[in-house]
């Protein structure tokens, strides 16, 4: 279901349509136009009664001039006359495109005027928004239409209760106070009882809630992920006459997001559900010079508490979470860079990090995140290897249980702290201090091991896992130090 087509997008009709009647539009704008109104029901009406008022006007227009009139107006002038009748009809055509200006323009606003406000947009986190065709400040009434929120983080109200909270990037259309339909994306919705029959669409599925809280990644190629966090869904897809009930605990994966395809009673919850996402891209631009952990004998990988977990350091990621809710699921970031081309004095240093979107867990379980990097102290233990990197023998890592979520203080030393904010993954962070600096200056064997961890806790099971660039990453820069370097 398409949104009727806005004020703007009305004149932009209009023209094109101008163009095509008047053998103007080049063979590229005629295909466009036609695609558009083939794919786009509403603004296919919208065209065709305006095409109709036009033509009643020029009727209505025509049929008040007398029959002598009609064939002076349609006979050619003479170069140099400008007669009584020809004004007459140079007036009657204008005055009859003026009222077909007024009256569409009228048209066009009482048509959006009267469509009813469905949904507040009660937050908005850090957002960039796309080719959206709602109003996106924070506090803005939405009637019906398209909101494509491209960074960041959003929440919806709808007039019937439900929240609907938007973790980019997500493309969603507001439908009405009980039903929105998303095309692309991952959104949470809390319904309450007065909401019950809270209905979300996706191209290939249809959930139905029942008082609940769940969770829905899909992509505009038709696949699909359902979590149930708490309560109760009912689950349809196009083309399958089953349909499926969900508890809390339950999912279903239409299209391969998650390894399963639906979890039964019996099972547990699934960690952290699967997402959609498209291909991020990020510039980092110039800087000083560059030490990537691709360089030499650099590396990165990283570690969880789940001792069944296998890493092989291969991933293109690198996963930082941190949770008092699922002890097993605690997970460290380790960074090595390789000095041995350092010829001078580090003056000045940064470490950067490019987010990458998660494929674990939701943004709104997860408040303003802070982040922790230590150096390792303990320059032993620098040559770890990716591949055999594990929770039970990683550098700085002890068993203790005052150790499970940090690092061992007596082999590691706190550089900084860097924040990300609630919803963001994607672009750089970065954190550069006197402790940072300090500790490459002191290094003596040209290799400096860093550790990554998450501090804020999750709110609720099924947060976000962070996730940044490693190495292996086709997309994204990977861990970096920028140095300023004094020569000797």
């Amino acid at each position: 279901m398409n949104p009727p087509p806005s004020p703007s997008d009305q004149w932009h009709l209009l023209q094109q349509w101008d163009r095509l009647r008047d053998d103007q539009a080049t063979a590229e704008e005629t295909a466009s136009f036609h695609q558009r109104l083939r794919d786009d029901p509403a603004a296919r009406d919208w065209l065709a009664q305006a095409i109709l008022l036009e033509a009643e006007l020029r009727f209505d227009a025509e049929t008040l001039l007398s029959p002598a009139q009609t064939a002076a107006a349609k006979a050619p002038a003479a170069p140099s006359s400008f007669t009584s009748t020809s004004l007459r009809l140079w007036r009657w055509s204008h005055a009859a495109a003026a009222a077909l200006a007024a009256l569409l323009t009228w048209t066009a606003w009482s048509t959006y005027s009267a469509r009813p406000i469905v949904a507040t947009l009660i937050k908005a986190q850090s957002c960039k928004w796309g080719n959206s065709a709602l109003p996106t400040l924070e506090g803005s009434a939405l009637h019906p239409g398209l909101l494509d929120l491209v960074e960041g983080m959003a929440t919806l109200r709808f007039k019937s209760g439900a929240e609907v909270i938007l973790e980019a990037p997500v493309s969603i259309q507001v439908i009405s106070a009980m039903e929105a339909y998303v095309q692309r994306g991952t959104v949470v919705a809390d319904v309450p009882p007065q909401a019950k029959g809270f209905t979300i669409r996706t191209p290939e599925t249809t959930v139905v809630d029942y008082g609940t809280r769940f969770g829905l990644s899909a992509g505009d190629d038709g696949k699909c992920l359902v979590h149930v966090i708490d309560g109760l869904v009912e689950v349809s897809r196009r083309g399958e006459d089953k349909v499926k009930e969900l508890r809390g605990g339950q999912q279903v994966d239409f299209g391969g997001l998650t390894r399963a395809k639906i979890f039964p009673d019996s099972d547990p919850l699934p960690a952290e559900p699967g997402r959609w996402l498209p291909a991020p891209m990020a510039d980092l631009g110039d800087g000083w010079q560059v030490i990537t952990t691709a360089f030499g004998q650099g590396k990165d990988s990283w570690i969880q508490s789940n001792p069944n977990h296998r890493i092989t350091g291969q991933e293109t990621y690198l996963r930082v979470k941190h949770t008092t809710l699922a002890p097993d699921l605690e997970r460290r970031s380790y960074l090595a860079f390789d000095l041995s081309k350092v010829s001078g004095r580090i003056a000045q240093a940064e470490l950067v990090l490019h987010l990458e979107p998660s494929e674990l867990g939701y943004a709104s379980l997860v408040p303003d995140a802070t982040f922790a990097v230590y150096g390792l102290t303990a320059e032993a233990e620098d040559h770890w290897a990716e591949d055999s990197l594990h929770w039970e023998h990683a550098p700085a890592h002890s068993p203790l249980p005052i150790h499970h979520s940090q690092p061992d203080p007596t082999r590691s030393t706190l550089l900084g702290r860097f924040q990300v904010p609630q919803g963001r993954q994607s672009g750089p962070v970065s954190l550069h201090s006197p402790e940072l600096v300090a500790f490459l200056q002191s290094d003596t064997n040209q290799i400096a091991t860093l550790i990554i961890r998450r501090e804020t806790n999750e709110t609720s099971r099924s947060g976000l896992v962070h996730a940044f660039a490693s190495k292996e990453n086709p997309r994204n820069t990977p861990p970096m130090l920028r140095l300023r370097i004094d020569p000797l």
